[in-house]
């Protein structure tokens, strides 16, 4: 890791391409925490696909294939990863990186790594970032509060930013971004998804959404139903199931397997190209290369942005060097209460 915390680690110098926005910089002021007593936090978690068979089609769907198109671009996986670090008595530690990977022509290109980035977050931070804008009241209160919230808030912000710098410098490219293309409630001007969406428009780049799950049953069922299709590749257009029930979508939704024997996701193609869907998703088969149906850009950029727990404690440890903090020894409140007992899905 680099011994250096807030310099991004870039492989390939890109000249003109750096995190020093004012939003940035705002989120990523933790000298704030100077002499301040800090609780580490430990982490865990993990994220399963749920197995489950279908014998009839759940829908009338009208499966479409399309055809891989021999035309070479640069696709460009783009991902974030962010953990707790600590908490001072009026805020919290994070810490975030991102990673980018570009394929051509089924074969790896280029990659960027950047961060780790430390990242403190009080409501003061908050207020600055919205300006005192009364109707964010309410996100001031839950970033403040939770720390789930302010996770996202910061991989919003730094993938967002990344996002757009991209989105300015490439040309004739397809950049691939883990989730789909929904603007939310957190949204601010400068790096909002509708901007961005303009910005890579003018320069012939699409921004596609890529989500490995979905918390709707039915296009759960979607997909599990085309994953048992014995060919590939095909889509399903699934925007008219989304649109009465999901919000801020910016985005037409498909359900794309690309390969014969992989999985299925859902995919979002910006309205403006909706009518190109084809040639999209066929130069996204021609020029990245499928791990399970999933594209290695977006598998690639995660490995870059994930943390191992070297990095986790070396994090901790040249905060505790460089900002005379006070580190207060943490207490597992559960395994206090329960001490050694383990229970399974307690």
């Amino acid at each position: 890791m680099n011994n250096k915390i807030n310099v991004p680690v870039n492989q390939t110098p890109i000249t003109g391409l750096s995190l020093s926005s004012n939003i940035i910089g705002h989120l990523t002021d933790y000298r704030r925490v100077f002499g301040k007593k800090v609780i580490f936090h430990e982490r865990s978690g993990g994220e399963l696909k749920p197995i489950f068979s279908i014998n009839h089609s759940p829908l009338q769907l009208q499966i479409e294939p399309f055809e891989p198109v021999k035309v070479d671009c640069n696709i460009v996986g783009i991902d974030s990863s962010c953990i707790a670090i600590g908490e001072t008595e009026e805020g919290s530690l994070y810490s975030v990186k991102l990673g980018v990977f570009v394929y051509s022509s089924s074969r790896p290109k280029n990659y960027y790594s950047f961060g780790p980035y430390v990242v403190y977050i009080d409501d003061d931070v908050i207020r600055q970032i919205y300006r005192g804008n009364a109707v964010r009241e309410k996100v001031v209160r839950l970033v403040a509060l939770d720390s789930e919230y302010a996770k996202k808030l910061i991989r919003l912000f730094f993938e967002r930013e990344i996002l757009r710098q991209f989105s300015s410098m490439l040309r004739d490219s397809i950049i691939l971004v883990d989730g789909s293309l929904k603007s939310t409630s957190l949204e601010l001007d400068d790096i909002s998804l509708k901007k961005i969406l303009e910005i890579s428009l003018e320069n012939g780049n699409v921004v596609v959404g890529l989500s490995k799950s979905s918390r709707l049953k039915v296009v759960k069922r979607v997909a599990n139903y085309i994953e048992l299709l014995n060919y590939a590749p095909v889509k399903v257009d699934v925007h008219h199931i989304l649109e009465d029930v999901v919000e801020r979508l910016e985005g037409h939704a498909f359900i794309v397997k690309f390969k014969r024997h992989g999985y299925a996701f859902r995919v979002d193609i910006p309205f403006d190209l909706i009518f190109e869907v084809d040639t999209i998703l066929g130069k996204i088969l021609w020029n990245d290369s499928f791990r399970y149906g999933y594209p290695e850009s977006l598998v690639m950029a995660h490995n870059l942005s994930v943390f191992d727990k070297v990095e986790e404690v070396s994090v901790k440890s040249a905060i505790t060097k460089s900002l005379n903090i006070i580190q207060v020894p943490a207490q597992n409140l559960r395994k206090m209460l329960l001490n050694s007992l383990n229970f399974e899905g307690g």
